[in-house]
């Protein structure tokens, strides 16, 4: 008995290890046998009569169903027999006409559909702002100008001719061109004229060029505010509206007019081809305060003198289509504008550079242009616009706005009898005569291309990546799986993107970004060592009283951070030559990096003249006697 259990267990066990070694072969064996009786059963199901008989639940469910695909509701008699006649009977006419007209898409709608999805998935990688635009049909202004405001950083005319033919690429059709100071100005104008300002010779130059690339040129005339260029010389004093500021000039005295007739007939006859004349009247700050005009509303007097320039410039030339700036027409009723005949007159232009358009204008404004203006213009911005003393543009609140300029003007264009004219793109070099220089053009060559492909095709997604990217001289990537091509929710200013472009002026937008890391990394050095740390303060250094020995330690990083000042100054005035004169060079470096200079040779003098010291005397130290005469009285 026993020995026939051993039999069995070794039986047992060379079955199992058997079937152990065999493991994998069962599986596979197990598996095929799984698949074939359930391929029996599944036929034998699909065998089966089915019941087609119409119940109330089936047509209801039929009746509801939004199908595309007739044939998936509409069974074929073939296969299913005569059960299902009575089923089809049951749709109404109404029914079946409604399904017969749902055509299945073709593979052309498909393929535009993914495409459209694709890129809505892209454009939220590439940050572009989403603007509720119409895609399908997109608004595309007439005319696209690119404003160059040569009162701050004029370029060479070499590089204005690169800048024009890019414009040019990426659909500009003309140049605002605000001379201000730099046009060539003679006989009693010419005090007005800057040193470095063009020549006669360049300025045809330039409009030649213009010409040859079949683009616009509409000179910039300031007439009323802003007219700081001309007002600040002793010359022109006297017809300043404040005796001590000269922003704008008195509407109420002829000499006024006489200033404004001989910028005028300058200027025009520079520019013998044009059609437009923009004539400024921005931001007229100063307005009915000298003794002549401050008995007049202010209305009154804009209204007036914008009916005078007009005159003069009809005078001079009468086909000649005249061009204000709309803020100070805003809130002007919409009587008081036709009584002064102001839209037989002038066209107004629009300006908003913030990315709420109608925060600024609204609908009635729009209402009430429209009711007095045959057309206007509109203005957005690439540059200077969001801080005097930015130094490189934030391109995605660019192209938001001029985005939503775009979304504005499809719906605003309508209700003018003659449409909108167009936009104009500015880049401000200055807020004003007198402030310092915000970007550079250089630096804002990309922002220029990103929002002129923008409004010159009526949208900015991923289809424009090549126009974008050859228009830069960038590489192409080579592999398409590779990042998005921008990024502008992270990489705002696209520094990281276009490192690698070749466009006019890249070594300088290249070189913003060191100057950013380098300006904070001075910023945050001058704060540790003068002000968190309590041994290099100005007290400290007022009364030679600190610890060598952590005066040595606070400096041991002054080395590095001020040569790498140095080394950028010595950089921007290479990327800089021949982009602009030396003057400008010049006066951006001081602005921007020469200060930081100061600062640190400062703090090497102080920390000099502290280590120096051997003795100190005994506490307490001086009081500040300059404390009495602030009334601050101790002791």
């Amino acid at each position: 008995m026993e020995s026939e259990k051993n039999n069995m267990n070794n039986f047992v066990y060379r079955v199992g290890f058997t079937a152990w070694r065999k493991k994998t072969t069962i599986l596979v064996g197990a598996g095929l046998l799984t698949l074939i009786l359930f391929g029996l059963q599944f036929s034998v199901i699909d065998h089966r009569p089915i019941n087609l008989q119409p119940d109330e639940k089936d047509e209801a469910f039929l009746q509801s169903i939004k199908v595309k695909f007739i044939e998936a509701a509409n069974l074929n008699s073939k296969d299913r027999g005569n059960n299902i006649i009575p089923h089809a009977q049951a749709f109404k006419d109404n029914d079946m006409d409604r399904l017969r007209h749902l055509d299945q898409p073709s593979r052309d709608e498909i393929a535009k559909r993914q495409m459209e999805k694709s890129i809505e998935e892209t454009d939220e990688q590439l940050g572009i702002p989403y603007v509720n635009d119409n895609s399908k049909k997109p608004y595309v202004p007439n005319h696209r100008i690119v404003h160059f405001d040569l009162k701050g950083a004029p370029p060479t005319i070499m590089y204005f001719k690169k800048i024009m033919s890019l414009a040019k690429n990426v659909g500009a059709t003309g140049l605002l061109i605000e001379y201000e100071d730099m046009f060539p100005y003679t006989g009693i104008l010419k005090p007005l004229s800057a040193k470095n300002a063009y020549t006669v010779e360049e300025v045809k130059e330039i409009l030649k060029y213009a010409q040859d690339l079949k683009l616009e040129v509409i000179p910039l005339i300031q007439t009323f505010g802003h007219m700081e260029f001309a007002l600040k010389h002793k010359e022109f004093a006297n017809i300043r509206e404040v005796p001590g500021s000269p922003q704008a000039l008195c509407p109420s005295r002829n000499a006024s007019f006489d200033l404004i007739r001989e910028l005028i007939s300058q200027v025009v006859d520079m520019h013998p081809t044009s059609k437009y004349l923009h004539i400024g009247c921005d931001e007229v700050f100063e307005m009915g305060e000298c003794e002549v005009c401050r008995m007049e509303l202010h209305e009154t007097l804009f209204l007036r003198h914008v009916q005078n320039v007009a005159n003069i410039v009809n005078e001079k030339k009468p086909n000649l289509k005249i061009i204000i700036w709309d803020d100070m027409l805003r809130h002007i009723s919409s009587q008081n504008l036709q009584a002064a005949n102001l839209g037989d007159l002038v066209q107004p232009m629009v300006w908003v550079y913030a990315e709420d358009i109608y925060r600024f204008v609204q609908p009635p404004i729009w209402d009430k242009y429209a009711a007095v203006f045959k057309t206007a213009w509109t203005a957005s911005a690439f540059k200077g616009a969001f801080g005097e003393t930015l130094y490189i543009p934030n391109a995605k609140r660019h192209l938001e706005n001029n985005m939503r300029w775009l979304e504005v003007m499809s719906t605003q264009s309508t209700i003018f009898k003659h449409n909108l004219g167009g936009i104009v793109l500015t880049g401000w070099q200055r807020y004003d005569h007198f402030a310092v220089l915000c970007e550079l053009l250089p630096a804002a060559i990309p922002s220029l291309v990103l929002n002129l492909l923008a409004t010159s095709n009526g949208f900015f997604n991923a289809t424009l990546k090549d126009q974008f990217l050859s228009n830069l001289n960038c590489p192409q990537p080579g592999d398409r799986r590779s990042s998005p091509f921008l990024n502008l929710e992270g990489d705002p200013k696209m520094w990281e993107k276009l490192s690698r472009c070749m466009f006019p002026g890249n070594g300088f937008f290249k070189l913003m970004y060191r100057l950013h890391n380098i300006e904070n990394e001075a910023k945050e050095y001058i704060d540790m060592a003068t002000k968190h740390k309590g041994w290099l303060t100005d007290y400290n250094a007022k009364y030679n009283y600190s610890l060598p020995l952590r005066v040595e330690e606070l400096t041991q990083d002054l080395p590095r951070v001020y040569h790498g000042m140095v080394s950028l100054a010595r950089n921007a005035a290479d990327s800089l030559n021949g982009l602009v004169d030396n003057y400008t060079i010049s006066e951006w470096i001081e602005q921007r990096i020469y200060p930081y200079m100061v600062e640190l040779e400062k703090i090497q003098n102080k920390s000099t003249n502290l280590k120096g010291v051997n003795y100190w005397p005994a506490r307490p130290l001086p009081m500040l006697k300059e404390l009495q005469k602030h009334g601050i009285a101790i002791g």
